[in-house]
């Protein structure tokens, strides 16, 4: 008997250290984590998550991840969702935006997945969401910065050829370019 309780205390020991490993791992991910139901109530967030939304612990729990997703990306969200619920996908990732709770949109990009329990029934997903704000302003900017630049380069005066640097072959040339020396577009590029 006394082996038993000691088998038994060993055990229980060992659960809570996974446990509390489990915990750790959870509460510290330098990204935002949840548990999520099939209809998409939230049943377990982290903090970093809650950070990323603006929304307490306990705001959270009490909305659906389609309350703060933005309606344009919501559709493509769920279609993915009924994928993996069908098992046609094991997991699925996706750029979308969030709106937070002071009620600005922000990009996120999401992984999910499934966890199922013996029987192969669809019991919550694991969603991992990573705040990518500030790399999709910098996409926006430069992709800004392009087109200012393309419009400047196709409205100059002056003859104007793009070459790739390695071996000179031609990416862009101007209308003057094209004109001065008489060619069309699709010779040069």
């Amino acid at each position: 008997i006394q082996q038993i309780d000691s088998d038994r205390n060993a055990i229980a020991q060992a659960l809570r250290a996974s446990q509390q490993r489990f915990q750790a791992t959870f509460e510290q991910a330098a990204v935002g984590i949840a548990h999520v139901s099939r209809e998409g109530h939230w049943l377990e967030v982290n903090q970093k998550l809650c950070d990323i939304v603006g929304y307490s612990r306990a705001e959270l729990l009490g909305l659906t991840f389609q309350d703060i997703t933005h309606p344009d990306d919501l559709s493509t969200d769920l279609a993915l969702v009924e994928r993996v619920l069908a098992g046609e996908l094991g997991w699925y990732s996706l750029e979308k935006r969030y709106i937070h709770k002071a009620g600005h949109l922000l990009w996120i990009n999401l992984t999910v997945s499934l966890v199922r329990g013996p029987g192969g029934e669809p019991r919550y997903f694991v969603s991992v969401v990573e705040d990518i704000t500030e790399r999709k302003r910098g996409e926006a900017a430069l992709l800004e910065t392009e087109e200012r630049f393309a419009k400047a380069f196709h409205a100059n005066s002056a003859a104007l050829a793009i070459t790739r640097r390695r071996d000179g072959v031609f990416l862009d040339a101007n209308a003057s370019y094209l004109q001065l020396f008489g060619f069309e577009r699709d010779e040069v590029i």
